[in-house]
């Protein structure tokens, strides 16, 4: 049998896959796998050269959680990492009304920026600060439950 005996291949469906959902095409669709950040990142093309993968790698957090109490004297509550932050999240887990503070490679005061009232989450996912944090408490029993991801530098 000559390979022009074959029949000619055929989509099940010639409706584009917005139109019709019998019919999902592969890549660029599908989510990529998830790389090793062990790995190097530079590929080779069909044509014999090098490319680069303009994946980030770094945007899967393994999270740690944890809680502080907080009183009236500022306290380091997390060092800088040693290789990069890429998740950071505070919430004020005070149930006697306290409002607490961070600040930033300082010691924190009630005079710093960050002022998170009772009850209140934020978020750092896409600009992650890298310094150490400092807390801060209005009264006495605050508490700080905060989360945060570092990967190799």
């Amino acid at each position: 049998m000559a390979i022009n005996d074959f029949p000619p291949v055929q989509y099940v469906s010639d409706l584009l896959p917005w139109e019709s959902p019998t019919y999902i095409p592969p890549s660029p669709h599908n989510l990529p796998a998830r790389p090793d950040p062990a790995l190097g990142t530079t590929t080779r093309n069909s044509l014999g050269g090098d490319t680069a993968n303009i994946r980030e790698i770094y945007r899967y957090a393994s999270v740690t959680s944890l809680s502080v109490t907080i009183g009236t004297t500022s306290v380091k509550f997390l060092d800088q990492p040693i290789g990069k932050r890429n998740f950071l999240g505070f919430r004020n887990a005070s149930t006697g009304g306290q409002t607490l503070y961070i600040d930033f490679s300082a010691n924190a005061t009630t005079g710093s920026w960050l002022q998170i009232p009772p009850g209140t989450l934020v978020l750092f996912d896409t600009v992650v600060p890298q310094d150490d944090l400092y807390a801060i408490a209005d009264a006495a029993g605050g508490q700080l439950a905060y989360a945060y991801s570092t990967f190799g530098g």
